[in-house]
């Protein structure tokens, strides 16, 4: 059988005999029937009425995602522009939280939210990308769990918002949804570090969000510290969300609605595609799924933890990740990086004791590595950055597979593409 698995630009193809796959496991990609973009003009059109009452004649921050994520925007921003006419201004938040704010990917978001503005006839007075460092932010107080909330002031500025959010599973804050613009989205450093030390918890993972309407899948402690930083920020305003489901910039499903409400379907409905159970394998091979989930090392780590419970203690991992963009943004590579580079338990013991932003990467890579017989990496990444990592490079992917069957002739393969979209759970 031959296997294509993305791969930066491009596929790493893998031929393995048919007795030897466990499971082929890919994002759901939306049924072949289905028009997403009638679907969207319907759920927008069918629960516009209480929006349009709430924000006729208002000022509407409109939240969305930044370019750090594939997404439908040309498909949905005509939709979310004609809903706002008769506001009295809108101004659009790109919701960078830490990320660098002025980049190629930004920059293009900001001319579509300038066309789609201009199409529709609204007053725009801004389109801001997020900095988490350099932007005024003001302190609207703190979260039960400690975590000071400063938010970007331009948040001052509105009477409503309406949130246009991707969701997918999220490795550490449950999904990625609506709630998550607000914090880390529009959030300070200090505060987006604060939230983010709760990733330490094991609690602290994908599959659950204290919206999620099935009880047993609410407690999720860095997501309820977020909920409450947005209450905070949010301060009584109404929010509004447009949430959507894509593959790659492909809309293939969503809602439009009160943030609580759509929200809560998205979770159902990611958990029914992109949330698998699987048996366990000693052999897992896995791709985030190609360019931009795999432009560098910390973005396509992800992937291992969404897909981690598929292979067995003292297994082997592939991991097909290009990473053009090597290791990281420069503001990553103390705390992620340069921290995994030490020996496995110091890692473990030193971010348990002294938690900094972006350190939750190399702890989660450290357990990860610490329990497994190898990781190897196939990569543009430097042979030498791999191994200082406790990785081992893999410069031809087949030949790690046929090794793996000359060692263990009857070997079951569990195969992920995509895998920074889908989540594994164990039998």
């Amino acid at each position: 059988m031959k296997i294509d698995l993305h791969y930066g630009t491009g596929v790493v193809s893998l031929r393995v005999p048919d007795q030897n796959v466990q499971e082929i496991i890919r994002p759901w990609q939306g049924e072949q029937t289905q028009d997403a973009v009638a679907g969207l003009h319907e759920t927008v059109a069918g629960h516009a009425g209480a929006f349009l009452k709430d924000v006729a004649g208002k000022r509407v921050c409109i939240l969305v995602d930044d370019g750090s994520r594939d997404e439908p925007l040309a498909d949905v921003l005509p939709h979310v522009c004609g809903v706002l006419r008769g506001t009295a201004s809108v101004q659009f938040l790109i919701c960078t939280g830490t990320h660098t704010a002025d980049t190629p990917k930004n920059r293009q978001i900001r001319s579509e939210i300038e066309k789609a503005c201009r199409d529709a006839g609204l007053n725009l007075t801004r389109v801001h990308a997020h900095d988490c460092k350099a932007d005024k932010v003001r302190d609207v107080g703190s979260t039960s769990r400690g975590t000071r909330v400063l938010v970007n002031v331009l948040a001052d500025e509105a009477d409503v918002f309406l949130v246009v959010s991707d969701v997918k599973v999220h490795y550490f804050a449950g999904y990625s949804n609506p709630v998550k613009n607000f914090l880390p989205g529009i959030s300070a450093f200090r505060t987006v570090e604060q939230n983010h030390s709760l990733a330490l918890l094991e609690e602290s993972t994908h599959g659950a969000h204290p919206w999620h309407p099935n009880p047993e899948q609410r407690n999720q402690p860095l997501a309820e510290d977020q909920v409450e930083g947005m209450q905070l920020i949010a301060r009584g305003r109404p929010i509004y969300a447009l949430v959507m489901l894509s593959a790659g910039v492909r809309l293939i499903w969503a809602r439009f609605g009160t943030i609580r409400d759509v929200s809560a379907e998205s979770f159902v409905v990611t958990d029914e595609r992109n949330i698998r159970t699987v048996t366990p394998a000693a052999r897992l091979i896995v791709s985030p799924g190609g360019l931009s989930n795999d432009e560098d090392l910390y973005t396509a780590q992800r992937a291992l933890e969404l897909t981690r419970a598929a292979v067995t203690d003292g297994g082997e991992v592939l991991f097909l990740a290009a990473c053009p963009n090597g290791i990281g943004e420069p503001q990553t590579l103390a705390n992620f990086y340069n921290r995994l580079t030490v020996p496995l338990d110091e890692v473990i013991q030193s971010i348990r004791q002294d938690y900094v932003l972006y350190s939750h990467k190399p702890y989660k890579f450290a357990v990860m590595i610490r329990r497994l017989r190898r990781i190897w990496m196939h990569s543009q990444i430097p042979d030498n950055l791999i191994e200082a990592a406790h990785l081992y490079p893999a410069h031809a992917p087949q030949a790690i597979v046929d090794d793996w069957l000359t060692e263990q002739p009857e070997a079951r393969i569990i195969f992920v593409d995509g895998a920074n979209k889908v989540a594994l759970r164990a039998v």
